[in-house]
């Protein structure tokens, strides 16, 4: 029998919970800064995989056009509001301004650095699995306090 299907927060939110209990059983034997270090090369590593799997999915191959669709799943459950997309020539950019995965981790009582760990530290692991060609600049996050994560991603022909 197949598992029901889950959202995308409810299964962050599961393994947030799980790697904070692994980072607090590190930290114990690493160290603080180790535990979260390893814990961030997981969560990209898991990006990482996760955005070749998208490309995959890319008809032609991986473009800027087609990585864009990826925010209709990101969206997903109403966990994210994203404003102001703009996709022009080879760069697309745009704002999310409420973020759930976010309030859900600052429920859970994860600290800033795990939220990064666990989460917005995944950004940069998913456009790397997706292709070489793709850049991403975001110098803000909700999660560090910001009012919006503010996305830059630049396509290098």
């Amino acid at each position: 029998m197949k598992a029901p299907a889950i959202s995308q927060l409810e299964r962050r939110m599961i393994e947030a919970e799980i790697m904070d209990r692994m980072r607090a059983e590190l930290a114990a034997e690493l160290g603080a800064e180790r535990a979260l270090a390893l814990l961030r090369r997981a969560s990209q590593a898991a990006a990482r995989d996760a955005g070749a799997a998208f490309a995959r999915t890319a008809p032609g191959g991986p473009s800027l056009v087609h990585f864009q669709s990826i925010l209709e799943r990101w969206r997903e459950g109403n966990a994210l509001d994203i404003e102001d997309v703009r996709l022009d020539g080879d760069e697309l950019t745009f704002s999310i301004t409420r973020c759930e995965y976010v309030a859900a981790y600052r429920a859970m009582g994860l600290t800033t650095a795990m939220t990064d760990a666990v989460s917005c530290c995944r950004d940069f692991g998913f456009i790397q699995g997706y292709s070489p060609r793709l850049s991403l600049e975001r110098e803000e996050t909700i999660a560090a306090g910001r009012p919006a994560c503010r996305f830059r991603f630049v396509w290098k022909d």
